[in-house]
């Protein structure tokens, strides 16, 4: 009888577990954040706004999954920025992400993915940030 009793308060706990992972994944709670590339704005563009910024592709681990957000912010910042959540048709591990090439021209950023994957985001969408 107590060994039954054991069982099921182990049981139990075990389900209470699990129920408050699955809670924190559907909440979208982050156990962290991991900055897999970052490149900066050159000199020899100019968006007449909070100049520099600063693209970072950065890992967001979970308690049962994980995924990549892509984060344009003043250099320097952050905490604020243009984000956009990465999901590519042929997953990538962190050395691919960090193959990324990433052109930044006058109208925007460009970035090509090492599986040929491009990603064009206009300048319109990052620089009127605040």
């Amino acid at each position: 009888m107590k060994k039954m009793a054991i069982a099921a308060l182990g049981a139990g706990l075990i389900t209470g577990l699990l129920l408050i992972v699955t809670i924190f994944q559907l909440l979208g709670f982050t156990i962290s954040n991991k900055v897999v590339m970052e490149t900066s704005q050159g000199d020899y563009v100019k968006y007449n706004s909070n100049d520099p910024y600063t693209l970072s592709i950065i890992k967001q681990s979970q308690p049962l999954s994980s995924n990549y957000i892509i984060l344009i912010s003043g250099k320097g910042d952050k905490n604020y920025g243009h984000v956009i959540n990465y999901i590519d048709p042929q997953p990538l591990d962190e050395n691919d992400i960090r193959k990324t090439r990433v052109i930044w021209n006058n109208e925007g950023i460009e970035m090509t993915f090492p599986h040929g994957h491009k990603l064009y985001i206009p300048k319109d969408r990052f620089t009127s940030l605040r």
